[in-house]
C-alpha cells in the first residue's frame, strides 16, 4: 500500500509541474501576442 501511496503522490507532483509549466508557457505567447498587437497598433497610428 505504501508503495502504491508513494507513486500516486510522486504522480501527482509530476503532473502538477507540467501543468503549471504549460500554463506559464500559455501566459507568456498570450503576452507576446498582445505586444506584437500593440506594436503593429502604434506603427500604424505613425503613418
Amino acid at each position: 500500500m505504501k508503495n502504491g501511496q508513494g507513486g500516486v503522490k510522486l504522480s501527482f507532483v509530476v503532473i502538477s509541474v507540467v501543468a503549471l509549466g504549460v500554463s506559464a508557457w500559455f501566459n507568456q505567447a498570450q503576452a507576446a501576442q498582445v505586444d506584437t498587437c500593440n506594436i503593429a497598433h502604434f506603427l500604424q497610428l505613425g503613418e
